[in-house]
């Protein structure tokens, strides 16, 4: 067992400042990348010997990484929902109720930002072109992502 501690323990050395860096600079909050960093190196470490016989350990431990920012991120959107009188606030508003459904439900989907931009092409006719050049991206880029968007909201959201 000494020798697979030697072994993880190396890993761990050589490895460690990748993984943080780039879980750092993916969600920019220190501590947030650290405890990242750390699950991940833990569910390597309850591996073993698998995780060590592993042919790229550290693309393993930056996919992992990933996920665990996935999981995060599903974490945080599920505990940060609007309170019920916000709710019950745009209900009373000059909005027909379907409207009202559809934002809270949208926004429980997908991020504001992008519920702004599919908005903006969809119901106020923003062009590609124009919302691309606005987030200073090519077109196609901007399309992928509309493609994306509409699909998360598609494959989320029951009418």
């Amino acid at each position: 067992m000494d020798q697979w501690t030697d072994e993880f323990t190396e890993v761990y050395k050589t490895y460690f400042n990748d993984v943080f860096r780039t879980v750092h600079h993916k969600i920019s909050n220190r501590q947030a990348a650290e405890d990242i960093t750390q699950d991940t190196f833990f569910a390597a470490l309850k591996l073993g010997k698998d995780f060590l016989d592993h042919p790229k350990p550290k693309l393993w431990l930056l996919r992992t990484a990933h996920n665990k920012m996935l999981e995060l991120y599903r974490e945080s959107k599920r505990w940060d929902m609007e309170p019920l009188e916000k709710c019950q606030d745009l209900a009373a508003q000059d909005c027909h109720y379907g409207e009202v459904e559809l934002n809270v439900s949208a926004l429980a989907t997908i991020s504001e930002e992008d519920w702004r931009t599919i908005k903006a092409y969809h119901v106020f006719g923003t062009t590609i072109a124009e919302i691309a050049k606005s987030k200073c991206i090519t077109e196609n880029n901007m399309r992928v992502r509309m493609y994306r968007v509409k699909k998360k909201l598609k494959d989320r959201i029951q009418y």
